[in-house]
């Protein structure tokens, strides 16, 4: 093998059609899961050829689309939080940061792993942080919730969004 000066030589990475087989294989996974719940007819076909789309334009409204149908299936058919939601959240996830990948890479392209290191563990510490936040619903009992708590809820999400805003915006 000839060295060019001008030619970084980065090694052995995966081809980018692999990102677009993940997006296939999560969008197979979330209609599967809805499959699972019931969920039938026209909407899981919609929400089917959406998916689809989604492997082939990674970086369209696909992606989005099929992550607002499933969250109007979820409400719609009543699915708990502790069930099905549980596979819908990483799986909506995985398909959002694969089509985020998969719009940035070109075709005939080569992703190095150490280039999905930091993508992998951002995906990892906001799933830790959503199913912290499932078993912390898991123990909350059901029924009716003082209001003066429902206010407490509300400043609180309110403050973690001006915290959320201020580490995005800080100088660095």
């Amino acid at each position: 093998m000839t060295t060019r000066p001008d030619v970084l030589e980065i090694g052995r990475g995966l081809p980018s059609w692999s990102l677009r087989v993940l997006v296939a294989a999560t969008g197979a996974g979330v209609v599967g899961v809805l499959a699972a719940t019931g969920l039938h007819g026209p909407v899981l076909w919609l929400i089917g050829l959406a998916a689809a789309a989604t492997v082939g334009m990674p970086s369209s409204p696909a992606p989005m689309l099929v992550l607002l149908l499933t969250a109007m299936s979820v409400v719609a058919t009543g699915t708990g939080v502790l069930g099905p939601m549980l596979v819908l959240v990483p799986l909506l996830h995985l398909m959002h940061v694969s089509c985020a990948l998969a719009g940035l890479v070109p075709p005939g392209a080569r992703v190095h792993l150490a280039a999905l290191r930091v993508p992998a563990l951002r995906f990892v510490g906001v799933q830790a942080a959503v199913f912290a936040l499932a078993g912390l619903m898991a123990l909350v009992p059901g029924g009716t919730t003082l209001p003066v708590l429902e206010f407490a809820a509300l400043l609180g999400v309110a403050g973690i969004a001006l915290l959320v805003a201020w580490l995005v915006h800080r100088p660095q």
